[in-house]
């Protein structure tokens, strides 16, 4: 692989360790929380948390993380992040399958919520600019 490709896939790799790690604190919800600690997760029980982020690298724009799981029947709570740099301040976010579809405007998150009430793989994208990597929401069967 060329010098180039290798440094977009470390770079990569290494934005989703740190969006995954934020997102890791949020969806804990059965862990004990640590003194002082807030997060959406704990502020309202029951419900996963996730932090969706767009962001640009090397002219390519991307929703993350790539993949969000969830058991059906869950509440799902994500605040979705437009962190693309560039004349155009808004980017779309979309998930056909739950008849999700979302406008966010750089510097102001935009939070929705749902329950996931239907199992299978559901793709998530911007529906305003193709050339968008979107991600999908894998929705369990109830156990």
């Amino acid at each position: 692989m060329s010098k180039m490709i290798l440094t977009k896939i470390a770079l990569l790799a290494g934005m989703t360790v740190f969006m995954l790690s934020g997102a890791a604190r949020t969806i804990a919800a059965d862990a004990p929380p640590a003194a002082g600690a807030t997060t959406a997760a704990m502020e309202e029980p029951g419900t996963k948390a996730f932090t969706v982020v767009s962001v640009e690298v090397d002219d390519t724009k991307f929703w993350l993380p790539s993949t969000i799981t969830v058991d059906q029947g869950d509440k799902v709570k994500l605040t979705l992040k437009n962190q693309v740099p560039g004349a155009s301040n808004q980017h779309g976010f979309t998930i056909p399958g739950y008849n999700i579809t979302e406008v966010v405007t750089r510097g102001t998150p935009k939070t929705i919520t749902f329950v996931a009430d239907k199992t299978g793989v559901f793709p998530y994208s911007c529906q305003l600019h193709a050339a968008h990597v979107g991600g999908q929401l894998v929705v369990n069967p109830k156990k």
